[in-house]
């Protein structure tokens, strides 16, 4: 059957790869437009945005830095997620950074031997998240034109990851858990944690900063050229997006659905890419809050462009992807139950002042890496406060 299976999916991966090459020969313009919008997505905002937080968090666990913030935090991630304090850090980094940082900081930490199976696949189910400046700025503010939105999807988006990180600390408590907390976890136990990781590190400075800078940029070049196919398959397959060419004869022939559903189209579009799907969201004339739910089950679910990233970052664990993807779908539906209760007893309005187009002018390379910094900065003030409250835990529990 698993054989039957493997050759089912490699047969569908082969029609859809010559579905997509039919349709790069059919509209070569059309696919060379959409992988230069894909292109200068990945450069102006993916990169700059991703490439900080990669190299940081890949210097952190070559220091033996993330070892020291788990014996720190694990009072707190312990109790909550059944996972080691590992999870604080790559959640945190994952909520500040967005998509796809918790999966390549679970495959690294995974590799690395520093978390089990179980542990890894908890962790993918509440630390793989979307990014505030993300959901607040691009979706809230250029896409659906109202901070409020933003900030009401971002709640929604945080609340349904801590949910769902809650469910899942129940997952595989029937087996054997192989990796042993300390019974007595603090500041010096983590302290005594750092000092022997660093006497056993035998490398150089200079040879872990070069190592961080390769190995995020091997996963950078990996994710553009997700952006960049996923971008062109999206511009083929919704004819909305290229309605501005006179040479298109396509018609409405994928996802041809009434006028009157007018949120079909973009959540078709939203399942494979989640930034088309909430462009075209906010494009649409459904109505307002009808917007702000559609898109926040989006952004929950990822996007299968999303997803082929994470997949990649995880090729090299034996971690389930049919858990992983199950884990997103469920975060999109209780982020769009969260959404629902939150504009029910809440008025939030669209302001007309902004638009798609002004907010997509102001999307530069170096504005991005500056907010990335910012954002870099208050992640490294969470871990702090983080950790000070694992401390008080531990204070309260001494108490006791």
């Amino acid at each position: 059957m698993p054989f039957k299976y493997k050759q089912f999916q490699r047969l569908i991966i082969i029609i859809s790869s010559l579905i997509i090459i039919i349709l790069i020969i059919s509209y070569p313009k059309q696919s060379l437009s959409a992988a230069l919008k894909g292109l200068n997505t990945w450069i102006n905002v993916v990169l700059p945005s991703l490439l900080p937080f990669f190299i940081a968090s890949d210097i952190m666990i070559q220091l033996g830095l993330v070892d020291f913030l788990s014996s720190l935090l694990s009072p707190i991630m312990k109790p909550l997620f059944n996972c080691p304090g590992h999870s604080a850090f790559v959640w945190i980094m994952s909520m500040t950074s967005g998509y796809p940082m918790g999966p390549k900081l679970i495959s690294t930490l995974y590799g690395e031997g520093s978390i089990t199976k179980i542990e890894g696949q908890r962790m993918l189910a509440f630390c793989n998240t979307s990014g505030p400046l993300f959901m607040i700025g691009a979706v809230g503010i250029g896409m659906l034109g109202s901070p409020e939105a933003g900030r009401i999807i971002a709640i929604s988006h945080y609340a349904g990851a801590l949910i769902l990180g809650l469910l899942f600390s129940f997952y595989g408590k029937q087996e054997a858990n192989g990796r042993l907390f300390s019974s007595k976890p603090g500041i010096k136990s983590a302290f005594r944690i750092l000092i022997e990781d660093s006497s056993n590190n035998s490398k150089a400075l200079g040879s872990i900063l070069g190592n961080s800078v390769k190995h995020s940029m091997e996963s950078q070049l990996l994710i553009g050229g997700f952006i960049i196919l996923f971008s062109v398959i999206i511009d083929l397959l919704i004819p909305e997006q290229m309605s501005s060419s006179s040479d298109i004869a396509m018609g409405d022939w994928v996802f041809a659905f009434p006028s009157k559903w007018q949120l079909i189209k973009p959540l078709g579009a939203g399942i494979l890419e989640i930034t088309t799907g909430c462009q075209l969201i906010g494009d649409s004339l459904a109505d307002f809050r009808n917007k702000i739910l559609a898109a926040s089950f989006i952004i929950g679910w990822g996007g299968f462009s999303i997803h082929s990233q994470a997949i990649s970052l995880l090729a090299n664990t034996d971690l389930s992807i049919g858990l992983y993807l199950l884990s997103k779908f469920l975060h999109g539906l209780i982020s769009t139950g969260i959404t629902y209760l939150i504009i029910a007893m809440f008025s939030v309005e669209a302001m007309p002042i902004f638009s798609s187009s002004d907010s997509a002018a102001n999307i530069t390379m170096t504005s991005t890496f500056s907010a990335t910094l910012q954002l870099l900065v208050s992640t490294v003030f969470s871990l702090i406060a983080l950790s000070l409250l694992a401390l008080l835990i531990k204070g309260l529990k001494l108490k006791d």
